[in-house]
């Protein structure tokens, strides 16, 4: 019997993670069928600069989630304009489903007039198992992207990644840069990421660094740049990582620790930076400490 869920999952965050572990509670081979670009993107002009997963990010989660049939349906106009009845015809001709599981809040077809009620009736007609799943209640309501996208504007990194179920990352390309952080005794690696990747809000990060460069992850005092100053930056700790512009990395934010600097000296700067670089030095200390612990307690 094969089985398909279906939506944005932009982010990936828990309450999807929930739609998925039904999905695969049927069937361990369950299909994944989502749009690119994600909806909210197509209707604002691919303007929209918020989304928490790029399709390269989320093809990534999907598959550590185990997730390896994904289809992506294009969003164009075309897919905007269907009818309820064609867009879910089409998709049953494509796939040839007998289940879907959605979750609660699902709209589809012109102007969102698909349902989750339209959708069961339909199926129901086609003898198709149709499974609702309910919103997975954290705090003051349900995980929903939204909530999540306003919490890493406002700098609220905790609770976003209470709500994402991990920490919030960036992928991008390694550019050249001003040079100004190598002057200063801090070179960082300047990653320019898709434009329609939001970034937490301005200020200084500890975080993580993953490339193919280094055998792990490593620590770094990470630099989100106001408004469309530049590139994110990331200062590696005891970590030389050569040439490697040009290369994919990926950034995971763990602790904001100030808000961004500006119109100030260099010395100030270079003052504000070594307290960074220590603030992340203690935390990924504090880390190592843990993750000892726990080892040998097992």
């Amino acid at each position: 019997m094969d089985t398909i869920t279906l939506g944005n999952f932009d982010g990936i965050h828990t309450g999807h993670l929930k739609v998925i572990e039904k999905a695969r509670s049927f069937d361990g081979n369950a299909c994944l069928v989502c749009f690119e670009p994600v909806t909210r993107q197509y209707f604002t002009d691919n303007s929209w600069t918020r989304r928490l997963t790029t399709v390269s990010e989320r093809a990534e989660i999907l598959g550590r989630l185990g997730m390896n049939r994904i289809v992506i349906i294009p969003f164009d106009r075309e897919t905007a304009c269907k009818s309820p009845d064609a867009f879910l015809s089409e998709l049953l001709e494509m796939e040839k489903f007998s289940r879907i599981v959605v979750g609660y809040d699902f709209h589809f077809g012109r102007n969102r007039s698909g349902t989750v009620e339209y959708l069961y009736q339909w199926c129901t007609s086609k003898e198709i198992d149709t499974i609702i799943v309910p919103p997975l209640e954290c705090g003051d309501g349900p995980v929903k992207s939204e909530k999540i996208r306003l919490l890493l504007e406002n700098g609220e990194l905790r609770n976003a990644e209470e709500l994402l179920g991990r920490h919030y990352s960036i992928t991008g390309v390694v550019s050249r840069g001003k040079g100004l952080g190598r002057q200063i005794g801090f070179p960082t690696l300047n990653v320019r990421v898709p434009g329609c990747k939001l970034l937490p809000e301005p200020g200084s990060y500890a975080g993580y660094v993953d490339t193919s460069c280094v055998t792990r992850s490593a620590p770094a005092a990470v630099f989100v740049p106001e408004g469309a100053a530049g590139p994110v930056e990331a200062y590696l700790l005891d970590h030389r990582v050569g040439d490697i512009y040009g290369s994919v990395v990926s950034v995971s934010f763990r602790k904001r620790l100030r808000n961004a600097a500006s119109s100030i000296g260099i010395e100030e700067l270079k003052k504000l930076i070594a307290g960074d670089v220590e603030n992340v030095r203690q935390l990924a200390k504090n880390e190592w400490r843990i993750q000892k612990d726990e080892y040998n307690s097992r």
